[in-house]
């Protein structure tokens, strides 16, 4: 295959990232947009040098100068788009989280096993370079045994990007239905990080309120790994009256990671709130800065764009695997689940979803 031919579904503000991927890799192209609104459809497909729009998914998937898809809806909607995708014989991605209840993840892994074609989850914070470099920091032994986690989350009221009211729409009806537009659909990156840098988690237990009635913060998530005294907790606050330096969302995370020999930071992600170098180790009664490395929140984007690309050709595992990425979805689901009980869960065998 000398050039991927990319669908991208769903032309929502994040959509911008994504293409902005595409665009960069010299092996992919985007050939088409879709939207249930022609005019941003068509308007995307300007900007992106695709050579059609649609308005309806399933004349896309019509289409065969298409070769993958891109699905970046709101999650209700993956699970019917991502089969009749696969259907339609495409390599597909689906935005996280992949769907809303572990059946409907369950159909899409049954089809994904039975398709010839590359099915994955896009998550982007697994490609974002200081959590890369994170990860083979921690693998290398820089800071030991690691033992705990901890990540920040916190939202301002301004701050980056304008996001057009359409896309906080949605988010505010999935969150009337229970799945919080911080815990839950932000909260998928933080619980594939916390698996990323630290293994597969056993138990969750979680306290999830609200500032405003809306948004799902304060809030705090707890969780014990498998097969180790290894634990996390994830803090998310919403202050009301702070402006938040961002390029994208007006929100900002930083990861700490404990080990038996030392700490390692990664101080920022989607802003810019902490000064200095991205990612930091404390070992043997010093710092070791690693300033040379991109920590632009969009590089992660390219990274996962990247890597579907790749695996389509064969020459990359995709990642998150479909199965990596309904594993999360469980633990985010199980969080959800333990705020409502006011009680610790269990991941093996969780099952619980609308």
């Amino acid at each position: 295959m000398s050039e991927v031919r990319v669908g991208i579904i769903g032309c929502g503000r994040i959509s911008d990232l994504h293409a902005r991927g595409y665009l960069a890799n010299e092996r992919a192209s985007i050939a088409a947009t879709c939207d249930s609104d022609a005019a941003l459809a068509r308007s995307k497909a300007g900007a992106w040098g695709a050579e059609k729009s649609y308005s309806e998914y399933r004349e896309l998937l019509a289409d065969p100068g298409i070769d993958a898809v891109d699905i970046i809806t709101p999650q209700r909607f993956h699970e019917e788009i991502a089969l009749a995708a696969m259907a339609a014989g495409k390599h597909v991605s689906i935005q996280k989280p992949m769907t809303v209840s572990m059946d409907s993840a369950d159909r899409i892994a049954e089809a994904a096993a039975r398709s010839s074609r590359v099915t994955r989850l896009f998550e982007n914070y697994v490609f974002y370079p200081p959590l890369v470099l994170a990860k083979r920091l921690i693998d290398d032994g820089a800071i030991g045994e690691p033992t705990s986690m901890r990540i920040k989350f916190v939202s301002g009221s301004s701050g980056g990007w304008d996001v057009p009211a359409s896309a906080w729409g949605w988010r505010s009806d999935e969150h009337r239905k229970g799945f919080g537009m911080q815990t839950f659909d932000h909260g998928h990156h933080m619980w594939s990080v916390a698996w990323f840098l630290m293994g597969e988690v056993e138990k969750v237990t979680s306290w999830i309120d609200s500032v405003d009635g809306s948004i799902d913060c304060p809030a705090v998530i707890m969780w014990k790994y498998k097969g180790a005294p290894k634990y996390g907790v994830c803090d998310y606050s919403h202050s009301l009256e702070m402006h938040v330096p961002s390029d994208y969302y007006a929100n900002d995370e930083w990861f700490e990671v404990t080990g038996s020999k030392g700490i390692l930071l990664v101080a920022r992600c989607t802003g810019r709130i902490c000064e200095g170098a991205p990612v930091r180790v404390f070992r043997d009664d010093a710092w070791t800065e690693y300033r040379d490395i991109d920590s632009d929140w969009a590089a992660g984007f390219k990274g996962a764009t990247d890597n579907f690309v790749e695996a389509i050709r064969g020459g990359a595992p995709a990642m998150l695997s479909v199965d990596q990425g309904r594993e999360i979805l469980r633990m985010d689901l199980a969080i959800r689940a333990s705020s409502d009980l006011r009680r610790e869960i269990s991941l093996d065998g969780f099952r619980d979803g609308p």
